[in-house]
């Protein structure tokens, strides 16, 4: 699921930002929830589906790739 950075009002939670948006709990990924990146600023962060992220891109904030991170397999565990 792509990441999207938005600017909301300090303290937003996450149905603050799907009310803001415009966003249903099928758009987001509500494990995940609103992240504060920077609360002085209101500048959050959720991950959201590929198909609200074109929809968005642009217009409510910006948009990022969010990668699984994972092995390679060529380490064992620690």
């Amino acid at each position: 699921m792509p990441l999207l950075t938005v600017v909301l009002p300090a303290g937003s939670v996450l149905a603050d930002a799907l009310r803001e948006l415009g966003l249903t709990e099928d758009e987001v990924d509500c494990e995940y929830g609103l992240i504060a990146l920077d609360p002085d600023t209101g500048r959050f962060a959720l991950r959201i589906a590929a198909e609200t992220a074109a929809r968005l891109a642009g217009s409510a904030g910006a948009v990022y790739a969010d990668p699984p991170i994972e092995s390679t397999g060529d380490q064992p565990p620690d």
